[in-house]
């Protein structure tokens, strides 16, 4: 596909606008106001809070403390983009993601691929210290921090952060990192961003249900590609283009993104979808990102190298 250049407008040394984590939603809804209104090509931070909304700063608390499905996942916003409308994408770059001093990762029973074969629960707090993950005084560990919930409001019911779809969501897809791309397809008037669930680090398959949940800044750019939309979220890096989808079971997940991958890459290259798909046969990555058995889709990410 031919690619619309991105429409930017930018005050020059404007002071970086914040989004506070004391503003925080559980749903991406076109009913909720937007905290404030951006312009194409502004940058901004999201104060986010861990997937148990701050609760958590103990031992003690990640054993007892329970983030209900209904508290679980907060994500922070949401913020309006002036001149944005249904048929448009917002691009969001992820510029950087400051992670804070310490997360917390832990299993409880009814979430995680091997949960029965365990003696649940058990709970870590675990330290960040500048780019090292401390998981215990011997293990340590590069961080790798990455979004799990970026989208923005669909067109009809309002949809729980904790679950992913069409809108983007709780995708806690491993390449929503810093340097990525984020595009997200506009269908109510303003977009309605959300940001929340940063993860300090998160195995791909998130297969306990949870990585180091952490609090944290994630500074970024919202640019507007005008006319532009796709189904479902899309991940740009600075190598390749990956294709997000969500579904019941991960096959089918899988064949959702990869019909999407066969369209771009035969409109992009010029090519006809058989041989767009024999190009993924051979140079496709699937990416798994939540596949826990938490009663919520699986998500993946379909990752191609830039051809």
């Amino acid at each position: 596909m031919k690619t619309r250049k991105a429409t930017t407008s930018r005050t020059k040394k404007a002071p970086i606008k914040r989004v506070s984590r004391d503003h925080i939603t559980y749903t991406f809804s076109k009913d909720k106001p937007p905290i404030l209104e951006i312009e194409p090509g502004e940058s901004l931070v999201f104060e986010t809070l861990d997937a148990a909304s701050g609760k958590i700063a103990t031992l003690e608390d990640a054993f007892t403390v329970i983030a209900h499905k209904e508290q679980a996942n907060p994500a922070t916003g949401p913020v309006a983009v002036r001149g944005a409308e249904p048929g448009d994408s917002l691009v969001v770059t992820i510029r950087k993601i400051k992670l804070g001093p310490y997360g917390y990762s832990r299993i409880r029973a009814g979430g995680g691929v091997i949960i029965d074969e365990l003696n649940p629960p058990e709970a870590k707090i675990i330290q960040v210290k500048g780019k090292a993950v401390h998981f215990t005084d011997r293990i340590k560990f590069p961080i790798r921090p990455m979004v799990g919930v970026i989208g923005v409001a669909p067109a009809g019911e309002a949809v729980h952060t904790f679950y992913p779809g069409p809108h983007g969501g709780n995708m806690d897809c491993n390449l929503i990192k810093e340097g990525s791309k984020v595009y997200l397809p506009v269908s109510v008037p303003g977009g309605l961003l959300s940001i929340g669930d940063v993860h300090a680090s998160m195995g791909d398959g998130e297969l306990t249900g949870g990585g180091i949940d952490i609090s944290a800044e994630v500074a970024v750019r919202v640019d507007l590609l005008k006319g532009r939309s796709w189904k479902r979220p899309w991940v740009e890096t600075k190598d390749s283009w990956a294709a997000c989808a969500n579904a019941p079971d991960l096959a089918e997940a899988i064949r959702i993104a990869t019909s999407d991958m066969a369209t771009f890459l035969a409109d992009k290259l010029g090519i006809t979808r058989e041989e767009a798909f024999i190009l993924i046969g051979t140079r496709g990555d699937v990416k798994v990102g939540q596949a826990a058995q938490l009663k919520m889709d699986v998500t993946v990410c379909l990752e191609v190298p830039k051809l």
